[in-house]
């Protein structure tokens, strides 16, 4: 496995990190929970050492168990979890980047993830209510009591990017074969200010795996009903026109690009933590 320093902070990624949304088995078909945890196990003796997590993955369920599966090895991994979603009994999501609720939810993460220190703490969607320098403000002051040691965002615009700068060390993005918009400006800004780029959804939610095709049923759970990917009839025919394997183009756009220091990938079955392995370590 090979590693990337993340922007200008001192944290060594691997290339490849764990996407733990689908270990939470919230939102996602025909996913086995022992299978899902042995894959997340064995990921980190394939040299994988960055995990990204958040509170609202299965409300919860993700964090305690990246924090119940490497709670031994704690200080040999690299934890990222986010903030700004907040869930009621019912299941209503709402955003929030409040103080007080950053306070909240900091500590609820701590819990679940048994640790007592996050490596890197970063905002999950804007709230358009909060101020961002307010929110930076707080996220100074965890930094500065130890209990985050870097902080990061996510989904953010490249206006709202440039104001806070300064402060954070990496963004989130989504960015995959089909969709490339941070091309355009928010990539670019990250390689001038040395900013690292986490790119998420880089299979494009599986388009991109070689595994599904126009006869996809979606179950009624199933998160990707509400990608619009999904829904443009002439996708799969756009398909057809990139380089088989499928997947191994995917990977390869991604890896081969500089900026990108660390590709996040959602993996329940151990076949194919190992293809994703292979394919990263021939590029």
């Amino acid at each position: 496995m090979k590693y990337n320093l993340l922007g200008n902070s001192d944290l060594k990624v691997s290339r490849i990190g764990f996407g733990c949304w689908a270990t939470s088995k919230h939102g996602w078909k025909d996913v086995n929970l022992n299978d899902a945890i042995k894959t997340l196990e064995t990921s980190f003796e394939y040299g994988i050492n960055f995990y990204d997590t958040a509170p609202i993955y299965g409300f919860g369920k993700s964090e305690e168990i990246l924090g119940n599966t490497f709670k031994s090895i704690r200080k040999d991994i690299i934890i990222a979890t986010k903030f700004g979603l907040r869930w009621n009994e019912f299941g209503k999501v709402t955003h929030n980047l409040s103080r007080d609720s950053i306070m909240y939810e900091i500590d609820a993460s701590l819990k679940r993830l048994k640790t007592d220190y996050i490596d890197l703490y970063q905002l999950h969607w804007p709230d358009y209510k909060t101020d961002i320098i307010e929110v930076i403000d707080t996220l100074k002051d965890l930094k500065s009591q130890k209990i985050i040691r870097h902080i990061g965002v996510s989904n953010l615009d490249i206006n709202t990017l440039e104001k806070i700068s300064p402060f954070i060390v990496s963004t989130q993005n989504k960015y995959n074969l089909l969709e490339k918009d941070v091309e355009k400006d928010i990539l670019p800004f990250c390689k001038e200010k040395n900013i690292g780029f986490i790119a998420y959804s880089p299979l494009a939610q599986g388009l991109l795996s070689g595994k599904i095709d126009n006869t996809y049923k979606f179950s009624k759970n199933d998160i990707r009903r509400f990608n619009p990917l999904f829904k443009d009839k002439e996708l799969f025919n756009k398909i057809e026109n990139i380089d088989k394997p499928l997947i191994n183009s995917a990977l390869k756009f991604l890896l081969e690009k500089k900026e990108v220091s660390s590709i996040l990938i959602s993996m329940t079955k151990l076949n194919h933590l190992i293809e994703n392995i292979k394919i990263a370590e021939s590029i």
